[in-house]
C-alpha cells in the first residue's frame, strides 16, 4: 500500500511524532464541527510551538554576553538548545503546512526530508544528554584527569558527531527498510514511500532512544553512589575532627575546594536529570503510539487501525492533542531549566535584562528632560 508521509486521510496510519500526530483532518468526514475543532487544535499547537522556538532562541542569544570561556557542559547544553530550536521549527513548519492543507505530493521529496530531520532531532537530543552524562561521569570520578580527557577540540568533535551520526543512521535505516527507494525519491524529487512504515523499522528506531537512556541510568547510578561515598567520607572526617584520610594528610582548603567542585557537579547532574525527565515525559506517549500503530505489521494496524480512527475520532483527537502538547511542553521546559539551573546562562540573562532596562530608563529620562525643556521655552 503506497502512502504519503503527510497523508491526512488516516490519523493513526501516518503517525510520526508531531507531523502525523497533528494531522487530525479526516478528508472523508462530513463532520464540520470535528474539522473546526481540529483546526483550533492545530492553531493552538502552532502558537505554542513558535513560542517554544522563540524561548530557545533567547537562551542561545544569551551566550553572546558570556565573557568567560564556556565550559564543556555549557557548550553541549547550548548545542542541545539549538537542537530544540531545529525540532520546534520543523514541527512549526509541519503544523503550518497542515493548517493550510498543502498537498504533500506537490512538494516532492520535501516531506520525507522534513520527517528525517525531525526524527533525527529526537536522537540528537538524547545523544546530547548522554554526552552530558559522560562529561559529569569523568568530572566526578576522574577529576584529576578531566582537563586532559575533556579538551576543547574533543568537545567540538563530539558535538559535530552528535549532529551528523543520527542523520546518517536514520538515512541508512530508512534506505535498508525500503530497499533504496528513499534514495531514488531524493534523486527524483518525489515522495512515494513513508519513512519507517514497518514495525521492525520503528522498533529499531525506538532503540536509538531507549539504549542511550539505559546507559544514562547506569552512568548516573554509578555517579550518585560515588558521590554518596565521598560525602560519607567527609562526614567521618568532620565528626572526628581529623585532617587525615587513608593514611595521608588532607589540606582543609583543598578539602573545601573539592567539596565546592563536587557540589557544582551535583547541581549540573540535577539539571541534566531534569532535562532527561522532561524528554521522557514529553516523548514517551508519542513514542509508544509510534511503535504500536503503523500501516503494515504493528500491533494496531489495518482494519483495526481504521476502525479505531473512525469510531473514536474525538477520543483520538483528545489523546493526540495531549500527546502533542507534551512534546511541545518539553520544548518549553528545557530553556526554562537552562535559565534557572545553569549559572552562566542565568547570570548572563540577568545581565542582558539589566542592560535593556538601563537603556530604557536612559531613553525615558532623556525624553522627559527634552519635553520639560520644550515646555519652559
Amino acid at each position: 500500500m503506497e502512502t504519503s508521509i503527510m497523508n491526512t486521510t488516516d490519523l493513526f496510519e501516518e503517525f510520526q511524532f508531531t507531523n502525523e500526530t497533528t494531522n487530525y483532518i479526516n478528508s472523508t468526514s462530513s463532520d464540520s464541527a470535528y474539522e473546526n475543532i481540529e483546526q483550533i487544535c492545530i492553531s493552538i499547537l502552532l502558537v505554542c510551538c513558535l513560542l517554544a522556538m522563540c524561548i530557545n532562541c533567547v537562551v542561545i542569544i544569551s551566550v553572546n554576553w558570556i565573557t568567560n570561556s564556556m565550559s564543556p557542559n555549557l557548550k553541549i547544553s547550548i548545542s542541545l538548545a539549538i537542537a530544540d530550536v531545529v525540532s520546534s521549527s520543523m514541527t512549526g513548519l509541519v503544523l503550518l503546512l497542515d493548517k493550510f492543507e498543502v498537498e504533500p505530493r506537490q512538494m516532492g521529496v520535501f516531506p520525507s526530508l522534513i520527517e528525517l530531520v525531525r526524527l533525527s532531532g529526537i536522537v540528537i537530543t538524547v545523544l546530547h544528554l548522554l554526552a552530558l552524562s559522560f562529561n559529569h561521569y569523568i568530572g566526578i570520578l576522574k577529576p584529576l584527569h578531566y582537563n586532559v580527557i575533556v579538551t576543547k577540540r574533543k568537545v567540538t568533535t563530539v558535538i559535530v558527531i552528535l549532529w551528523v551520526l543520527p542523520v546518517v543512521v536514520l538515512v541508512v535505516l530508512s534506505t535498508v527498510e525500503n530497499n533504496g527507494v528513499l534514495l531514488e525519491d531524493i534523486r527524483d524529487n518525489t515522495c512515494t514511500v513513508e519513512v519507517f512504515s514497518t514495525f521492525a523499522a520503528r522498533l529499531s528506531y525506538s532503540t536509538l532512544f531507549f539504549f542511550p537512556v539505559v546507559l544514562m541510568v547506569f552512568c548516573y547510578t554509578h555517579i550518585l553512589m560515588a558521590v554518596r561515598k565521598q560525602r560519607n567520607r567527609w562526614k567521618d572526617l568532620s565528626r572526628s575532627g581529623s585532617s587525615r584520610a587513608k593514611g595521608r594528610n588532607v589540606n582543609s582548603q583543598k578539602l573545601t575546594r573539592e567539596q565546592a567542585r563536587l557540589q557544582g557537579s551535583i547541581k549540573a547532574i540535577h539539571t541534566t536529570l531534569l532535562i532527561l525527565g522532561s524528554c521522557f515525559v514529553g516523548w514517551m506517549p508519542a513514542l509508544l503510539f509510534y511503535i504500536t500503530t503503523c500501516n503494515e505489521d504493528c500491533p494496531i494496524n489495518g482494519e483495526a487501525l481504521n476502525a479505531l480512527n473512525n469510531d473514536y475520532k474525538y477520543e483520538v483527537l483528545s489523546l493526540r492533542l495531549i500527546e502533542n502538547m507534551l512534546v511541545i511542553m518539553k520544548m518549553f521546559a528545557n530553556p526554562i531549566i537552562y535559565t534557572i539551573r545553569i549559572k552562566e546562562i542565568k547570570s548572563e540573562s540577568r545581565e542582558s535584562k539589566a542592560k535593556k532596562t538601563a537603556v530604557l530608563k536612559k531613553t525615558y529620562v532623556e525624553e522627559f528632560v527634552t519635553r520639560a525643556c520644550d515646555k519652559e521655552y
